[in-house]
């Protein structure tokens, strides 16, 4: 259950692999970003999906500039967590490649327990990264 001293994002944002991120209105990019009422990456906080990560096998971890990068090839899935100092801190980013027919599909799911501007930024900051569009 979320702590009632953080705010926790989880947005999640769904894309065909390949699909570009059409560039939207300056107004759009500020507005709040929609949030999920709890978590929706399987663990309730940054630091849990860590420690579950960290003991499920067959999950590498590597650093890439500062942040911790977990690839489970098993499920699909890339997590990135912020590295303290980040403006969102503490935060991780899950990317999974979702097969659907003949092509697959990411899935780009949040959770983010700092402030809301903070969260919306990584969330958008991923997404363009990614090429995938941001459900408002």
């Amino acid at each position: 259950m979320s702590s009632p001293t953080a705010t926790h994002l989880a947005v999640s944002a769904v894309a065909a692999v390949g699909l570009l991120l059409m560039a939207t209105e300056c107004s759009a990019q500020n507005r709040p970003l929609t949030e999920a009422s709890e978590s929706t990456i399987g663990y309730e906080t940054v630091d849990a999906a860590m420690t579950g990560l960290r003991v499920k096998p067959g999950v590498m971890f590597s650093m890439e500039n500062g942040w911790t990068i977990a690839t489970d090839e098993s499920a699909l899935t890339i997590w990135s967590f912020a590295p303290e100092g980040y403006p969102a801190y503490p935060a991780v980013v899950m990317r999974q490649a979702v097969p659907r027919g003949q092509q697959s599909t990411i899935v780009m799911k949040v959770l983010c327990e700092a402030s809301k501007s903070e969260c919306d930024d990584l969330v958008r900051t991923f997404a363009a990264m990614n090429g995938l569009p941001i459900q408002q």
